[in-house]
């Protein structure tokens, strides 16, 4: 389709008309000089998206994101962008992976799910290595990064997020929070949800004796109560599920994914991962949001068995989260677990130059044996390999660290030099803040290792 626009107002208008059309995961490209209407275009198809907060051109920024509308929307300006390591910088991937969660809830909302309702549903994408799903009393679902590593399919994220809306559908949460509350006053009650929710918040700050919770309840952030959910917080917005409301809600969601046209088998599927999960963790009593194993084999045994899931588009779309996971667990020291989330993409041909590296540093803080060392400069190779032109400075730091374990100065030496050349051309292209410092810190490290060995 070729549309021509002769004055802001038509541009505008044109604009509004593609946000009003306009679904979960769609990219539009704009491409022009200066002064031909960019910006007007997005602020029409802001308007068409119902976003009502002032919309500008995110030049200087490079992103600018809105959520007031009924979708959230993501405004890129890449004009100064050389290079896809820049776009990786600004964490665009975090934008994806939620557009790409939001596409499969929208896919099960499409229809609406009480026209006599007022929540507008939405989904969110929070950091946590757990393989949770909550949904709130206010219509917001919470899907962690931890469960998008652990399940292996579309199908499977489909009947998690189904099951989560189907205990929205049923008034689970309310009924547990006010269950002597009639449904007449819903109404009064959801008015008051978000407020409800920061109380809580409030609470456990005064319980846990915790700041960062009390910040959050003052602000009350959905986005960030999200980061604080554990027992009490679960228990007072009603999502502690006792079996039998699990299994109306299974049921629902199975009744849901078949009237989409979906693979209502997923939801046994997806369980079974989560129950993988635990086992490998030697956890198997008192889950936050699953309550036990032996639940979870339950609502499996009642859901019946699950064919075998269409898995290759969700493990290419998920594998980014995946290699984040894994450098989350690292830095909590959990070395197991990450490399055990490395080699998830390792064997689905998945894996980047930043997969082996994380994989190299496991097995380092893991093992020292002359074999495992063997293993990782194997690794490390081959992130070299998959890095290509693009320097990864990580590769050469483990590598350095790597040789000095096995007492190989001269050739620790010669990485040194190489590692010290990158850093200085890094650093003339002039980063600042956090980054500067960590630049000028590998400095002055590498020029001492290097010093020390010169000495030997």
């Amino acid at each position: 389709m070729i549309k021509e626009t002769f004055s802001p107002e038509e541009t505008f208008a044109f604009g509004k008309w593609i946000g009003e059309k306009a679904l979960p995961g769609q990219v539009y490209t704009l491409v022009g000089d200066l002064g031909v209407g960019k910006t007007v275009f997005t602020q029409g198809v802001a308007e068409g998206l119902g976003i009502t907060e002032p919309v500008n051109s995110p030049t200087f920024t490079i992103i600018q994101e809105y959520e007031s509308g009924r979708m959230p929307f993501y405004h890129f300006d890449v004009y100064r962008i050389g290079d896809i390591e820049e776009m990786e910088e600004i964490g665009y991937e975090d934008d994806f992976i939620t557009s790409y969660v939001q596409n499969i809830f929208a896919k099960l909302t499409a229809t609406g799910i009480d026209p006599n309702r007022s929540e507008r549903l939405n989904v969110r994408v929070i950091q946590s290595p757990e393989p949770d799903a909550y949904m709130l009393p206010n219509g917001t679902m919470l899907i962690s990064t931890g469960l998008l590593c652990t399940l292996d399919s579309e199908d499977e994220l489909a009947a998690i997020i189904a099951n989560e809306m189907s205990h929205f559908v049923l008034d689970h949460q309310v009924n547990n929070i006010y269950r002597a509350e009639r449904r007449a006053k819903r109404a009064a009650f959801w008015g008051t949800v978000l407020a409800v929710t920061a109380e809580v918040a409030l609470e456990v700050a005064y319980w846990d004796d915790d700041d960062t919770a009390l910040g959050v309840g003052a602000v009350a952030s959905i986005g960030s109560i999200a980061a604080l959910l554990n027992v009490n917080v679960v228990n007072r917005l009603g999502m502690n599920y006792k079996n039998n409301q699990e299994y109306a809600a299974d049921r629902v969601a199975r009744e849901l994914l078949e009237f989409k046209g979906m693979n209502p088998d997923g939801l046994a599927s997806a369980l079974s991962k989560v129950i993988g999960y635990y086992n490998i963790q030697q956890r198997g009593h008192t889950l936050l949001r699953y309550g036990s194993i032996d639940n979870l084999k339950k609502r499996i045994d009642k859901a019946g068995e699950a064919e075998k899931q269409i898995s290759h588009p969700y493990l290419k779309a998920t594998s980014d989260v995946v290699t984040f996971n894994a450098a989350m667990n690292m830095a909590d020291q959990r070395y197991e677990e990450a490399g055990r989330l490395i080699q998830k993409n390792i064997n689905n041909d998945l894996a980047t130059d930043h997969d082996y590296v994380i994989l190299a540093k496991s097995r380092m803080a893991l093992y020292n044996t002359e074999e495992v060392n063997e293993e990782c400069a194997t690794l490390l190779w081959k992130a070299k390999e998959l890095a290509g032109d693009s320097p990864n400075l990580d590769i050469y730091k483990q590598e350095i660290l790597l040789l000095m374990r096995m007492n190989k100065q001269a050739k620790a030496a010669g990485t040194l030099k190489e590692y010290l050349g990158l850093l200085s051309r890094y650093q003339e292209q002039g980063v600042q803040g956090e980054e500067e410092e960590w630049t000028s810190k590998e400095i002055a490290w590498a020029n001492q290792l290097l010093d020390k060995i010169n000495r030997l």
